[in-house]
């Protein structure tokens, strides 16, 4: 890529534009936001216009639907109870006038009464309805009139009477009193509320069709002038878009001569606009990066002829190394021996802890023996114990022999030829001295027994003697290990001897190795001074390449 520079052509100004091109033409310079804006406000504002007509519409089908649902609810049940409470006033009259009792007609008068003012009331409220004002309602009316009329003259005296057969009379005599006169009057009268219902629903019907048409050709008409704006506004935002990535195109390859003929006020000719600039500054940028880096293949050559420098130090350095590394050989060699003393000290230390193993078992073996003897005592102990029990059970015989032999000797003396009683103790004294021999015995076998116990622990303290005597030998082979450890030990000493000598020349060496590392920190020094001006020109590069988003 070249580094000359090219200055760009500026883009022609429009001229002002009035009338009906200047008015579109400060439309295509507003924001792309404002324009497509406009493309919504527009459908909004259909969807208001859509939306306020519906409700006027639903709002007027509305009033049909309340009003046939009142004529619905309270038109028509008013209807169907009349047409009930008509019936019944027929009904009442015919049981009046064949019931068993004056009580019952009475209670049935009451309800006929109670039933003309349920009429009286039905016939209110549906003449309070306009759609009431038919020729069927008035024809209902003037015979309902003529009904009650002639049942309050003629029939109810009769009905009074119990005369059912003058009454059946005078029901056929005249035709206000038949029940299907009021009756048919009434149904015609309804079958005009109906068909009154059935009036309103069609013309809301009607109604609610001509609102969904309206509604949909104004949605139609309001979407089709909202997708054309917003069509023009994609296809012009689009070319411009294309006309800037042609540009960018060209710069992502290195070409920075090619113009942007974007013109517009809204954001693709802003962003043209920054892209010129872009351009230019980018140039600048690239002049200023030739020109730094030239300066830093100047840094760079002084920074070569530093490092050779540093090279010739760094051979010296080596030089001296080696004499370190013999000298370090020489330490190796001593530490080699003071390794192999150190050897023979730990086997040494090996054979201590074996013989300190063995003493500790003969010392428990000795543990043993004498907890062995103290048992032996011990029950020693106890059979001299069962001994003295033994003596006193014979003091305790001999004693009762005495007496015994005493009252034998008076019992004798007393009886005379009769001695039967000296035989009788006689014979306890016999016991007596079986007793005496028995207890003997005892005492004889735990005699032998303490003896026993005697010669077991005899025997104890002899072993006990022998343990003693093989810890003596143990401590023998012990002070023996030890006298060897101290020969190992001064080898070793004399091994440190020498590495310590070793360990000066080494001093002498690491000192001249101290003096070339000094020459290598000088140069160093300097290659640093260089290295802080490369770096100097390089966060001078960096600022300026960063200040482009890449």
């Amino acid at each position: 890529m070249s580094a000359t520079t090219t200055t760009p052509t500026p883009r022609p100004t429009a001229a002002p534009r009035t009338g009906s091109r200047g008015r579109a033409r400060w439309f295509w310079d507003r924001p792309v936001a404002t324009k497509l804006g406009a493309a919504v406000g527009l459908l909004l504002l259909v969807f208001t216009l859509v939306g306020g007509s519906g409700a006027l519409a639903l709002s007027r089908a509305g009033g049909h639907l309340q009003e046939m649902s009142r004529l619905t609810s309270e038109l028509q049940a008013a209807m169907a109870e009349l047409r009930s409470a008509q019936a019944r006033s027929h009904l009442l009259v015919q049981r009046a006038a064949t019931a068993p009792d004056e009580s019952v007609r009475a209670q049935l008068l009451t309800d006929l009464a109670w039933v003309d003012g349920d009429v009286a009331e039905q016939i209110s409220t549906i003449s309070a309805f306009p759609q009431s004002g038919t020729p069927q309602w008035q024809d209902f009316l003037t015979r309902w009139d003529a009904w009650t009329g002639y049942r309050d003259a003629v029939l109810l005296p009769l009905v009074e009477a119990g005369d059912v057969d003058a009454l059946a009379a005078a029901v056929r005599a005249d035709v206000a009193a038949d029940p299907d006169s009021a009756g048919r009057a009434l149904q015609l009268a309804q079958g005009q509320v109906d068909a009154e219902v059935e009036s309103i629903l069609t013309a809301g019907r009607a109604e609610v069709r001509a609102t969904i048409l309206a509604l949909l050709a104004a949605f139609v008409v309001g979407a089709s002038a909202s997708v054309v704006v917003a069509v023009l506004v994609v296809r012009r935002v689009t070319a411009a878009m294309r006309t800037v990535e042609g540009a960018l195109v060209a710069l992502a390859e290195g070409d920075l001569t090619r113009e942007v003929p974007v013109d517009s006020g809204d954001e693709a000719g802003r962003m043209a606009a920054a892209l010129t600039r872009a351009q230019a500054a980018l140039r600048d940028t690239l002049t200023a990066v030739v020109r730094t880096s030239e300066g830093v293949s100047g840094a760079a050559d002084r920074l070569t002829s530093a490092n050779a420098r540093a090279a010739g130090a760094t051979h010296e350095a080596s030089r001296r190394a080696d004499l370190v590394a013999g000298t370090a050989e020489a330490v190796s060699r001593n530490v080699g021996a003071v390794a192999a003393g150190s050897e023979q000290m730990g086997t040494s230390i090996r054979e201590i802890a074996q013989n300190a193993a063995a003493a500790a078992a003969v010392a428990a073996q000795a543990t043993d023996v004498a907890d062995r003897t103290n048992e032996q005592v011990a029950r020693l102990g106890v059979s001299s114990q069962e001994i003295g029990v033994v003596v006193r059970t014979i003091t305790q015989i001999a004693e009762q022999t005495n007496l015994l032999a005493l009252n034998a000797t008076i019992e004798a003396a007393r009886a005379g030829e009769a001695g039967k009683g000296f035989a009788v103790v006689a014979g306890e004294v016999k016991e007596l001295a079986q007793e005496t021999a028995r207890a003997t015995d005892d005492i004889a076998r735990r005699v032998e027994a303490i003896q026993q116990d005697t010669a077991g622990a005899v025997v104890a303290i002899g072993e006990i003697e022998h343990i003693i005597a093989s810890i003596n030998d143990y401590q023998t082979t012990i002070a023996a290990a030890v006298e060897e450890q101290t020969a190992t030990t001064s080898e070793m000493s004399r091994g440190v001897a020498e590495a310590a000598e070793g360990s000066g020349e080494i001093a002498r060496t690491v000192g001249a190795v101290a003096e070339a590392a000094g020459a290598s920190s000088r140069v160093v020094d300097e290659v640093e001074v260089q290295v802080g001006e490369l770096s100097t020109l390089a966060a001078d590069l960096t600022a300026r390449v960063r200040a482009f988003t890449f």
